[in-house]
């Protein structure tokens, strides 16, 4: 029988699994979810499974641990025995957090297949904790559930077996699809509240990040652009993180000084739909890398205070901005798009994270790919090891007549420009190919 376990340390990872575990839910599949206690809060999380439709939590290892290090191999012990103990045929886990990569470690250690959501996602900026974490769980998954064809194409150049990738979009997606129907029978006290008090457009913003909040410099400078800055009002959601290291500068009465800036503590999920959905939201300022998701499809301009990101399709496509953390720029950036109708360019926008039915898509996979789910040695007698080779079509054949002919597998293709292109069943003259091949 089929058993998935779920396993989950943070509110963005619940509300991205909450559509596979609904899915599961109607497709009478054994599954368990465990919490890790990574962000947990008693009287919160309870609620928020509710709300979003779920059955409460089965299992919460409540690892408290600050420290990095001691909270990893908590983690993991505990992960570990309840793998042991429940023998799923999969775990799954969505996204970059040290509970992903404990996840997997149990996993690997346990030989328990692990399926990563959000496979192949980079920002290739190994000072950011969340792409070490990434890096690490894409060298070791089972199968990989790439949200856009540019994170394919990063666990191509990785060389992972094409056979365990597979294009699914983002189950972001399907939850705004899912839960943005609901907002009108759902409980949005919190958004109501706030609506009330602030009449007119605003900006939303979050800002958590490690690279922003823990570095005092960026912190100030974020502080004395949200405590002066006029023109519209800004709805500031404050992470309790940010808080206290705002306090911890002395700086949060400026901010509380500024009449055009509304403070409020992070809200539930569905208020925090309904802000950000709203005619009156015109565009959000972040350093969150799923709220560039969320803001892209919900068709909001998005500043983004970081100097990378994993979301790079946004920024291609001019509808999310990677912006300095400098007072001047953030205003000119702000002006810019207040100055554009940005409708044009998000019609333009090919959305690359799916079209809300990734759920579907990942269950069928792991229904029909038992053969991957596995633990096997390759053999390799030839030359011992696997190795790549790179040449140009001298014709235009299918991709599974080139992998018979030279019994290898494709593992990048190469435009006549040089550019790489994700592997489709045709492949042209002219094509270069980079296989893997014994």
């Amino acid at each position: 029988m089929l058993t998935i376990v779920f396993v989950v340390g943070t509110r963005p990872e619940i509300i991205k699994i909450a559509p596979l575990i609904l899915q599961a839910e109607k497709r009478k599949i054994n599954y368990t979810v465990i919490h890790t206690g990574q962000h947990y809060d008693e009287n919160m999380s309870g609620q928020f499974f509710t709300s979003l439709g779920l059955r409460l939590l089965d299992t919460n290892l409540e690892v408290k641990e600050e420290n990095s290090h001691t909270r990893l191999s908590e983690m993991i012990s505990k992960l570990g025995d309840e793998f042991i103990k429940i023998k799923p045929t999969i775990v799954l886990a969505v996204g970059d957090t040290v509970s992903v990569l404990a996840s997997c470690l149990a996993c690997v250690q346990n030989e328990i297949p692990f399926g990563h959501l959000e496979a192949g996602l980079r920002s290739y900026d190994l000072t950011m904790p969340e792409e070490r974490n990434r890096r690490m769980v894409d060298s070791m998954s089972t199968l990989y559930f790439a949200p856009s064809r540019i994170a394919i194409t990063n666990l191509y150049y990785e060389g992972i077996n094409p056979d365990r990738i597979f294009y699914t979009g983002n189950t972001i997606v399907d939850a705004i699809r899912i839960f943005k129907e609901q907002l009108d029978e759902k409980n949005t006290t919190q958004a109501n509240e706030i609506l009330v008090k602030i009449k007119k457009n605003y900006i939303l913003c979050t800002i958590h990040r490690v690279s922003n909040v823990d570095n005092e410099k960026n912190l100030l400078n974020i502080i004395s652009f949200l405590s002066k800055y006029t023109q519209i009002p800004i709805l500031f959601l404050i992470h309790p993180r940010t808080k206290k290291r705002i306090l911890a500068v002395g700086k949060f009465e400026s901010l509380e000084k500024n009449s055009n800036l509304f403070i409020y503590e992070s809200v539930d999920y569905f208020s925090m739909l309904k802000l950000l959905s709203n005619d009156r939201c015109l565009m959000v300022l972040t350093d969150s890398g799923g709220l560039q998701e969320e803001a892209a499809v919900l068709r909001k301009p998005c500043i983004t205070l970081r100097p990378n990101t994993e979301r790079p399709e946004t920024v291609m496509h001019e509808i999310n901005t990677l912006v300095p953390v400098q007072e001047s720029k953030i205003k000119i950036e702000i002006s810019r798009i207040l100055s554009e109708d940005f409708n044009y360019r998000f019609d333009q926008f090919d959305y690359p994270y799916g079209n809300g039915y990734a759920s579907n898509k990942i269950l069928d996979i792991i229904e029909t790919s038992q053969k991957n789910l596995t633990f096997s040695s390759p053999h390799n007698y030839k030359h011992g090891s696997k190795t790549f080779h790179l040449f140009e079509l001298a014709a235009s054949m299918k991709k599974e007549e080139l992998e018979n002919q030279f019994d290898c597998q494709i593992s990048l293709i190469y435009d006549g420009e040089g550019n790489p292109r994700v592997v489709k069943n045709k492949l042209k003259k002219g094509d270069r190919v980079r296989i893997l091949k014994d």
